[in-house]
């Protein structure tokens, strides 16, 4: 009987450690990290920047290994840089932001492969109402919001990402319309975020 329960133990544990998802991985950049929408109201100002050496890097320590749907991200669209390589289509770089939906991406130690679809996302002051931009993009400002505008699906690759920028999700009401909208209380300059080789 003993013997029994012992394996019966075993096997339970064993399938337990199967499941679990491992935080024991050699780096320790996975064990804090933490997705925006389970930021406290202190970090709401902190933005995850690809360029930040210190946390993120090439493969499963890209940016794009923490981004999660609900996310609202930052990237580079018309010209951007992979490996040192000019590439998209050539014309000015500028910076977009996206509501993230979908995640496909395939990671190895030193690279990152796929996809990031999601809703575009248009900036806009708190304080005025206006919508704000740039031919570099809109900058963000503690108190801006994003707002999901004519809800244009748009793609992006893992190397496009320049951040992930955090927002708590609110609701905008005017004259009978209730609008999602993500507030940021981040400050973001794209022009000092877009890539150059």
């Amino acid at each position: 009987m003993m013997l029994k329960l012992l394996i019966l133990k075993t096997t339970i544990a064993l399938l337990l450690s199967l499941i679990q998802p491992s935080l024991s991985f050699s780096n320790a950049k996975f064990k804090s990290r933490l997705s925006p929408s389970r930021l406290s109201s202190s970090r709401l100002h902190l933005i995850d920047r690809q360029s930040d050496k210190s946390k993120y890097g090439r493969g499963v320590d890209h940016i794009s290994a923490d981004i999660n749907e609900g996310d609202v991200i930052a990237y580079q669209d018309g010209t951007w840089f992979v490996d040192g390589t000019e590439v998209g289509d050539g014309s000015p770089a500028t910076v977009r932001y996206c509501l993230v939906d979908t995640v496909q991406i395939v990671w190895t130690h030193d690279c990152e492969h796929g996809l990031v679809y999601g809703f575009d996302l248009t900036v806009a002051d708190n304080n005025d109402d206006q919508v704000s931009s740039d031919e570099h993009g809109a900058n963000i400002k503690k108190g801006n919001i994003f707002i999901i505008q004519n809800e244009s699906y748009v793609q992006c690759g893992p190397e496009q990402i320049l951040c992930r920028i955090p927002v708590s999700s609110t609701e905008l009401e005017s004259k009978d319309v209730t609008t999602q909208a993500y507030a940021s209380n981040a400050d973001f300059n794209p022009i000092d975020e877009i890539m150059t080789a």
